[in-house]
């Protein structure tokens, strides 16, 4: 297991979440996102389909070792990692609707017609959820780090 490619794509995924509170923002303040701003589901994404990839070689390490020499258990950071993910496509999921309502059609057609005028309502919720993505990033981000220890030690382990 590359440890340097490891770290390399939780990079990655930080910045990943970075963007996706970022295109929140911009909606919000009246600016068009590029089409990589259309959302997608959380398993769509890059970093995900990297954690999902090499869950099974993680594993495969984890059950090489003497699980009372690791400290920080691996499939728990996965399950909240998991979550949080999800949270966190979905309140950008939401304030995306806010702004650019008919998902049904093209990206492209959506800038060209414009967009619904959102209510006072709906911008102070489409606000209030872009403040949860900030706390869920940042929470992935904790989550993020502590995986790559995980990985770390595990690692560590198996050479032992």
């Amino acid at each position: 297991m590359d440890l340097t490619q490891i770290s390399h794509n939780i990079n990655l995924a930080k910045l990943d979440n970075a963007k996706w509170v970022e295109y929140a923002d911009a909606l919000i303040h009246g600016s068009t996102v590029s089409k990589d701003g259309v959302p997608t589901y959380k398993d769509e994404c890059i970093p995900c389909q990297w954690l999902y990839d090499h869950s099974d070689e993680v594993t495969k390490l984890y059950q090489t070792i003497d699980r009372s020499e690791m400290d920080i258990l691996y499939f728990d950071i996965m399950d909240q990692i998991e979550i949080l993910r999800y949270d966190l496509h979905e309140n950008y999921l939401q304030i995306f609707k806010t702004y650019l309502p008919e998902l049904n059609n093209s990206f492209f057609a959506n800038l060209l017609r414009g967009r619904k005028r959102p209510t006072q309502y709906d911008r102070i919720d489409a606000k209030r959820q872009l403040m949860e993505m900030k706390r869920i990033a940042e929470e992935l981000n904790t989550k993020l780090d502590y995986l790559e220890q995980s990985i770390q030690q595990l690692c560590r382990l198996n050479i032992a």
